[in-house]
């Protein structure tokens, strides 16, 4: 088993001048060895997955094989080893419940010591209890689904020889599941096949190709809950989609968590992070983080798409960019609501203009859009790292400086022409020429490229947004080692799924970055004059 200091990140940093970058995961767990960084999804011999049946946490809920055709926290597992073998825990909340077979039941218990589990050699897990075989976790195989890279088909830290071989054999057979084609589909054009062995060649055989970034789907097949009733000697097993009785509740008044709520395990790292990390780097004192924009905004964040490309945009396109943008910056949100005086239990946000190269990228254009296409400057590449295909446009738009929140939020007097409605707090920022497989971001707005803008419109591939926007809230780069100037907290981040700040190690935010962010807010939310 692969101990913690082995997982140090290894992340090649794009250089951009005053720029946060990120790049894509470079280490994963190998085939013969579990990382206990390294969330997996287990699927048994039918091609079902092991996941919480009703897709949520609690002391007891069972746990059986599904269905799935991506990956969620209720079917993604986590390994720890202990002294008698093996300890198996849910993502979900916190990863705080562990897996266990009780009387017959498989369930998720709170006790570390619920349920221990054995690796064989095989490669397969099997599950005992007391000495004795549970049946039902014998032939499950683990699929990392965390901490992957594009054409590693083995997981063992790099695209080679052998991977080509398997991916090969995958695409004959028709044998890989989704997080195997996760990783074999180096077209990223959501089919295995002849198509992308021969991509994998020619990037193993040095040419100048790019495959595409990893991108697991989120899982559509939620499991029905479970609910067990006994009476007497007479057990009765439903699920949900058997009981058509409808049930009333009352909302129970609002009460908002506390600091005194904050788990302690979590506390050293959070402290460290904050003292070492954040105040070091001045990352929050700034007034503009994007706390500071949705409170100014009375709960809104209005964007403005810099498109430095020419590549073209359907209708259909930029309506999606709405909804992109506001489900990361809710993704984010959702772990302030409800917490220690936050008043926003959901954010706002719109597109308010388009700044462009060239009009006509804009394809259907709408009465209602409005386009800044005048406010075009020389633009100076030489510090951006290109993708090494298209060429970075010498050129750069804008939307007009008066209606810009970062130009003014320092003068509490100013006021924007048209109102506080017409004012853009950051831009969403695509550059042609960028690199795929990084980004930057702060309280200005995201830098990415414009095709991995546009991967990402299906809802695939947000992870890599949500880090960048998570720099605009104030959080750091994770990129030296364990207790470092510029590393992350001694012992790790708490809860074993890592951080979405620390690239390449975690494809979602994970828990332990949503308390983080509510230790962030308690922090700076009484600074006088501030909000």
């Amino acid at each position: 088993m692969q101990k913690k200091q082995l997982f140090r990140r290894h992340a090649a940093v794009l250089t951009a001048a005053a720029l946060t970058v990120v790049s894509l995961p470079v280490v994963a767990a190998s085939s013969a060895e579990y990382n206990t960084w390294t969330g997996y999804v287990l699927r048994n011999a039918a091609g079902q997955y092991l996941s919480v049946s009703g897709g949520t946490e609690g002391e007891g809920a069972q746990v059986g094989f599904y269905d799935a055709d991506g990956v969620a926290p209720y079917n993604t597992w986590y390994f720890t080893e202990t002294e008698l073998g093996i300890t198996i825990k849910s993502a979900l909340s916190q990863g705080e419940y562990y897996l266990t077979e009780n009387a017959g039941e498989n369930r998720l218990e709170l006790s570390t010591a619920a349920g221990q589990f054995e690796l064989d050699e095989d490669g397969y897990l099997r599950g005992f209890r007391s000495g004795v075989e549970s049946p039902v976790y014998a032939q499950v195989t683990p699929e990392p689904v965390t901490n992957l890279r594009m054409g590693d088909w083995n997981h063992d830290g790099v695209a080679d020889g052998a991977d080509l071989a398997k991916l090969r054999q995958a695409v004959q057979n028709g044998t890989a599941d989704f997080a195997q084609q996760t990783v074999g589909d180096t077209n990223g054009d959501g089919v295995l096949n002849g198509a992308d062995v021969q991509l994998l060649q020619q990037y193993l055989l040095g040419k100048a190709v790019t495959m595409a970034a990893v991108r697991l789907p989120e899982n559509t097949l939620v499991p029905p809950a479970v609910t067990t009733t006994t009476t007497g000697e007479t057990t009765t097993t439903t699920t949900a989609t058997e009981t058509a009785a409808a049930t009333t509740t009352t909302e129970a008044p609002r009460q908002d968590l506390t600091m005194a709520d904050f788990p302690s395990d979590y506390t050293d790292a959070a402290d460290w992070i904050w003292n070492n990390r954040i105040v070091a780097e001045k990352s929050t004192e700034r007034r503009n983080t994007i706390f500071d924009q949705i409170v100014a905004g009375e709960g809104t964040i209005n964007y403005v798409v810099r498109w430095q490309s020419y590549r073209t945009l359907t209708l259909e396109q930029r309506q999606q960019f709405e909804k992109l943008v506001s489900d990361c910056i809710n993704g984010w949100n959702d772990w302030l609501k409800g917490w220690d005086g936050w008043k926003y239990d959901h954010i706002d946000v719109k597109i308010v203009g388009w700044a462009v190269l060239d009009k006509s990228v804009l394809q259907d254009l709408q009465p209602d859009e409005v386009v800044y296409d005048s406010l075009i400057s020389d633009y100076d590449s030489t510090y951006d790292t290109s993708n090494g295909v298209d060429t970075i446009p010498d050129k750069l738009p804008s939307a007009p400086s008066a209606l810009s929140r970062f130009d003014h939020f320092a003068d509490s007097s100013y006021s924007y022409p048209g109102g506080l409605d017409k004012r853009f707090d950051m831009y969403l920022w695509g550059t042609q020429g960028f690199p795929n497989i990084g980004g930057c971001g702060g309280d200005w707005g995201q830098r990415l490229s414009d095709t991995a803008y546009l991967n990402m419109l299906d809802g695939s591939g947000i992870h890599v947004l949500e880090h960048e926007i998570g720099h605009g809230f104030g959080m750091t780069d994770f990129y030296g080692g364990e207790g470092e100037s510029n590393g992350f907290p001694p012992g790790g981040f708490p809860g074993g799924e890592n951080s979405l700040m620390m690239a390449g190690s975690a494809m979602k935010i994970t828990d332990f970055d949503g308390w983080m962010l509510r230790y962030m807010w308690s922090k700076i939310k009484d600074d006088t004059g501030r909000f």
